[in-house]
């Protein structure tokens, strides 16, 4: 192929991919009018790029046999052809909303990875998705400029299989990351294994150098990441792990990402709390149906994160066991029933 071909190729591809997308193609004889060429060097261009869709990812919505512009030569000719987007349109939706959201990316960063996307779906989806919406968002959320840095830092110490340091921090009133008591002293030594998203919320799933367990830590509250020379603990050393780990095991077991063991938890259900239950626990519960039409329940997650579960979810849901959980609960009540069955405390000034 000479370079007069290729140039033409890149060109005719170049104007598709920023034009066009599958609900708005562009003619044959547009494109001959864009590129000022005779319709016959564009019909074999095109012949030649629908050839070899896999590459050049150019499609043609239908085939014409009619002449073109008092033509009277009826050859075979796409008359409609478009750019195949690596995304489609609800894709990039579906990512753009996904980073306007998270609570947990600085403003500018977040402006700036939607104008990537966006610009990944042409002129068509520009025009109908503009980044106005983002505009409007605060700017000042509480979150940590050293985000996207740790993202890279631990990834890069999780494929080179070494420890890092950090400083582990809790948000204070004033809106600023402030070290844990944890961190108080200097940083802590991890173990990463890999990172997760919950909630919203990146997660690093590591152990702590001073523990045998299997943990994680929110990536926007860890400040100062270093890698460091010594290499990761192995997990199947870690205490519960000999067989090796399965991240999707561990995620069904840990819904709001909380610390502790997951425990097995059995709970009664009514038969309308099961799109909650399944919200929250996924495939990682087990139905059993009871005579009254009532469902057993069991599921294995932190006894924390079945608290707070269970806080919202108490009038549909009655926990059976453990009786840990339980003692916990029936403690959390009485704390809830003498809190408010007095009167509410006067407004501050």
């Amino acid at each position: 192929m000479n370079n007069q071909k290729k140039y033409l190729h890149f060109q005719l591809i170049q104007i598709l991919k920023e034009e066009t997308d599958s609900e708005h193609p562009m003619r044959q004889k547009d494109l001959v009018q864009r590129l000022g060429v005779d319709r016959g060097t564009v019909s074999r261009a095109l012949g030649d790029l629908l050839d070899d869709p896999l590459s050049s990812r150019v499609r043609s919505v239908n085939l014409e046999k009619e002449p073109e512009d008092g033509d009277e030569d009826k050859r075979s000719y796409h008359s409609n052809v478009y750019y195949d987007h690596e995304f489609s349109t609800a894709e990039l939706r579906w990512l753009i909303d996904g980073i306007l959201f998270s609570r947990n990316v600085p403003h500018a960063q977040r402006d700036e990875l939607i104008g990537k996307l966006i610009a990944l779906g042409g002129r068509q989806f520009r025009q109908t998705r503009s980044m106005a919406k983002v505009r409007l968002l605060s700017g000042d959320e509480p979150t940590n400029k050293e985000l996207f840095s740790n993202i890279e830092l631990i990834n890069k110490a999780i494929e080179e299989q070494k420890k890092i340091s950090t400083i582990y921090c809790f948000m204070g009133p004033d809106f600023t990351l402030e070290p844990s008591a944890s961190s108080s002293k200097g940083p802590q030594i991890l173990n990463p294994y890999a990172m997760v998203v919950r909630n919203g919320f990146y997660f690093l799933i590591c152990s702590n150098n001073k523990y045998n367990s299997l943990t994680h830590y929110r990536i926007d509250r860890m400040t100062e990441v270093k890698i460091r020379k010594e290499p990761v603990k192995p997990i199947r050393e870690l205490e519960g792990f000999k067989a090796g780990f399965d991240i999707q095991e561990y995620m069904s077991h840990n819904i709001n990402m909380a610390f502790g063991k997951p425990e097995r938890v059995t709970f009664i259900a009514k038969p309308k709390a099961v799109r909650e239950i399944i919200d929250a626990f996924g495939r990682g519960v087990t139905f059993t149906r009871r005579k009254d039409g009532d469902l057993d329940c069991v599921v294995y997650v932190p006894e924390y994160d079945m608290e707070r579960w269970v806080l919202q979810f108490g009038d549909i849901v009655t926990v059976t066991g453990p009786e840990t959980l339980l003692e916990k609960l029936r403690k959390y009540s009485m704390i809830l029933a003498e809190k408010y069955a007095k009167e509410a405390p006067a407004e501050p000034q």
